[in-house]
């Protein structure tokens, strides 16, 4: 059976859904990743984030055993999810997906900054220099765009989401709905 997850990685309820399908499929075995671009409208430079609030959140993420961290800014997520897209055509998908998720949420990088990304993605052994200019000329944009226009024929609006066995679902969902029937 195939998982089909949308999802964006400025999302933090994203975030806790990755580490929710990595339990239930620690090969990722039928597992498709879907970007979904979640809040076009932040700016490139991003915005501060909100104080306060968070604590529900965070001790659903603790229960998996990761402890939250935020950057001070809310970034925008086209970049980083372009270098995933990117990443997928040089077959490292996975790896950059993960360390993407990581970076955001356990380490609280920026990923708006594109020094910071520069570096997450050299992390995974990509040519950082290469992705970061096929980034700036638009590369994966078609990609991210037919996954959002694909997600909302399906009614979906929000990460993460996902399609089990043809049924849609949205939010976080526990791992037993996750793992192959």
């Amino acid at each position: 059976m195939t998982l089909t997850v949308w999802s964006d990685y400025a999302c933090p309820f994203a975030f806790l859904g990755h580490l929710r399908v990595r339990a239930a499929r620690p090969e990722g075995d039928g597992v498709e990743w879907r970007p979904f671009e979640l809040h076009p409208e932040i700016p490139f430079g991003g915005v501060p984030r909100p104080r306060g609030g968070g604590g529900a959140l965070r001790a659903l993420v603790g229960a998996e055993g990761v402890t939250l961290r935020a950057s001070e800014r809310v970034w925008n997520s086209r970049p980083a999810l372009q270098a995933a897209e990117i990443a997928r055509a040089e077959g490292c998908f996975d790896a950059l997906h993960a360390r993407l998720f990581t970076g955001a949420w356990e380490e609280g990088l920026d990923l708006g900054r594109p020094d910071v990304l520069r570096a997450v993605i050299a992390d995974v052994g990509l040519d950082a220099t290469a992705a970061i200019d096929a980034i700036r000329a638009g590369v994966g944009l078609d990609a991210i765009v037919a996954s959002i226009e694909d997600a909302f024929a399906l009614g979906i609006t929000g990460t993460p989401s996902y399609r089990i066995d043809g049924e849609v679902r949205r939010g976080v969902q526990e791992i037993e709905v996750l793992r192959a029937r």
